[in-house]
């Protein structure tokens, strides 16, 4: 038995330091078995993961799924693969009843993401399996008000940060036309938690597993068959089938609990579960709205998440099953589909969760994942009822977002308790007069020494601290007090540990939250915008600029980090022959191409302009040839650095 993989150009091999038994397994999905690896040659050594793959799927997987993952490679929020290996040689190890060997299984190489599933991540916000006692616990994170509002904004981010994610893969508009005409339209087909990975520094967010994915050039739907030779889509639903439900999915074309009605195939035998939506369904005719479903489904998981943990332990005190609660969702959608009892599997909503989470993103789950109408795959017939493209689910994101209080005091139970009493404080008015009047000479001492303290241990995944207490830090006494308060928040955010020299997304929605709610003189605010661009985290440049655009600066006010900004965020609005805006972007990245204080953001927006068509737009418009243009902007998009 031999135990290493050798590749087109590394050599690879478990990585045995990993896992709960130390054996390198990370998952079994539907279509393979994955193992943290290393990969190494010479001195080099680097984590990768392994993905066992079934021989027969061989064909499949690089005729469809690897040409996908190709096309999608430039974009660093999907997964990314490193080596395909065919022949195993005389690699072998051992697994389940079987063994793992080059009669039955290839291997994809992809790079291995340090961070943990969305699932996870969101069960390990209550529960942590105690790798010492192989148990379940509930940990120390206490269910309060302020902690779900924490955790509900940081989902109300991942909610955004998958958007902008899925506008790439799926080349949909917001017009609900190709934002690349000549490149295909990708559906991923298995959105779900376990397939979206949070990256444990920065909390990035990383698609993976393309095992189900379709491209297509023409049409806007991909009809799925069972049966191609037939053309049909058909499934046995007698009981005789459900012995190993949801094991190989058989019924649906993605995953039961997230898959869309119209995944699922029509029953040759047995009853179908959607049986009221049947006749407005073509049976595994999928589309943009089954990966807007899957969107839905994977959110209101995660916001329910605490109350289906919860129920499991009560149940199950005593697990040592590290994969649990991962096992008890799976089968909680299970058996809603297998009873027949479907209606709360469309129109999510909050009846199952405590009500301190927003109505707003209630209504926005709920459209996502509304019951199967008529014309429910055609953007003409049905613009408001459905979502038809990830921008116009975004932009209701953000709205919500915006009617989120970071602390919502109506809602505080503490809060609650106060206006209750409201007649009582009444009567003693005048003290609250006098301890407004101290709160106010002593606020910005206490806020400077908060953020003292804040300051010298800080890590990065204190974001809601560091906005609460930049809040305080506003909350003082006159102009000067506030921008010089203001000014420390923004050195700090690009020069204090452990940002390096960065301003990443969050903190630049904190930063100009707190122009726009505490500094009432926007004529300032243009210097602040330029050192926020300046130092601009170049993989969050959209979400950042987006940020600073909203701002709506005056055109009376002079702001070269704020014009970048504006550019960058009018150009991802633009379609590939919208020739105003792109000029107009054009012009301004002439404007600031030797302006070396803002590299990244130049290159990123040269980047932007070479992508498409929107270079022989710019060329026709200005009277030059493309290749003139394209002189230009090819040297501004190296500037930014890697």
């Amino acid at each position: 038995m031999n135990s290493i993989i050798r590749g087109t150009e590394f050599n690879y091999r478990i990585d045995t330091e990993y896992g709960i038994n130390h054996d390198g397994f990370i998952a079994e999905g539907t279509e393979s078995i994955v193992f943290k690896g290393v990969k190494y040659g010479g001195d080099l050594r680097y984590s990768c993961a392994l993905k066992f793959k079934p021989k027969t799927r061989l064909y499949d997987f690089m005729n469809r799924e690897y040409k996908i993952l190709e096309s999608m490679q430039t974009c660093r929020s999907v997964v990314r693969v490193l080596d395909v290996i065919e022949d195993l040689g005389d690699f072998s190890l051992p697994y389940g009843s079987g063994e793992i060997n080059t009669n039955s299984f290839f291997c994809v190489v992809e790079e291995y993401i340090d961070g943990e599933s969305l699932q996870d991540y969101c069960i390990n916000q209550w529960f942590n399996y105690n790798t010492s006692t192989k148990k379940w616990e509930r940990n120390t994170t206490e269910y309060s008000y302020r902690e779900i509002v924490k955790f509900q904004n940081q989902i109300v981010q991942f909610m955004i940060n998958l958007c902008e994610i899925m506008k790439f893969v799926s080349n949909v508009n917001a017009s609900n036309g190709k934002s690349k005409s000549n490149k295909p339209i990708i559906l991923h087909c298995d959105i779900k938690p376990e397939n979206i990975m949070v990256t444990k520094h920065g909390k990035e967010l990383v698609l993976i597993d393309f095992g189900r994915s379709q491209e297509f050039l023409n049409g806007w739907t991909y009809q799925h068959y069972s049966n191609p030779v037939e053309e049909t889509f058909t499934a046995d639903y007698s009981d005789s089938q459900w012995q190993d439900v949801g094991k190989e999915n058989f019924y649906a074309y993605g995953t039961v609990g997230y898959a869309a009605p119209e995944c699922y195939a029509a029953p040759v035998k047995g009853l179908f579960p959607f049986i009221t939506q049947r006749p407005v369904l073509k049976h595994g005719c999928v589309s943009i709205e089954s990966d807007i479903f899957g969107f839905g489904a994977t959110f209101s998981e995660c916001l329910s998440i605490y109350e289906i943990c919860r129920d499991a332990f009560e149940m199950a005190p005593n697990s040592s099953d590290p994969r649990f609660f991962n096992k008890v969702i799976m089968r909680r959608y299970e058996d809603v589909v297998r009873s027949g009892v479907t209606e709360s599997y469309c129109d999510r909503d909050f009846r199952e969760i405590d009500m301190a989470y927003h109505e707003a993103l209630e209504d926005i789950l709920r459209k996502c994942t509304r019951t199967r109408w008529s014309g429910f795959q055609q953007s003409e017939i049905t613009p408001e009822e459905y979502y038809h493209n990830f921008y116009q689910l975004q932009s209701d994101i953000e709205r919500a977002r915006d009617t989120i209080p970071s602390l919502d005091r109506k809602s505080d139970p503490l809060v609650r308790q106060m206006l209750g009493i409201s007649g009582f404080c009444a009567a003693f008015s005048a003290c609250f007069l006098v301890l407004w009047f101290l709160l106010f000479i002593f606020a910005d001492p206490l806020a400077q020494s908060r953020w003292n303290t804040l300051k010298e241990d800080y890590t990065d995944n204190q974001n809601e601290m560091l906005r609460t207490v930049a809040e305080d830090m506003m909350e003082v006494w006159g102009t000067k007090t506030k921008l010089k308060n203001y000014e420390d928040i923004l050195e700090f955010m690009y020069s204090g540990a452990p940002n390096d020299s960065v301003i990443d997304s969050e903190e630049t929605e904190i930063l100009t939250s707190l122009l726009k709610d505490y500094v009432n003189d926007s004529s300032v605010w243009g210097g602040y915008l330029d050192v926020i661009m300046q130092h601009a985290k170049s993989d969050n440049m959209d979400a950042i600029s987006k940020s600073v655009y909203r701002l709506n600066l005056s055109e009376d006010y002079e702001s070269d980090g704020y014009e970048l900004a504006k550019a960058i965020a009018q150009v991802n609005d633009a379609d590939d022959s919208d020739a105003e805006k792109l000029c107009a972007a054009y012009e301004t990245l002439l404007n600031y191409a030797d302006s070396s204080e803002y590299n990244v953001a130049v290159s990123k927006l040269a980047i932007k302009l070479m992508s498409g068509r929107k270079t022989d737009t710019i060329a026709s418009e200005i009277g030059t040839d493309r290749e003139t243009v394209q002189n230009v902007l090819a040297p501004l998009s190296k500037i930014g650095g890697n």
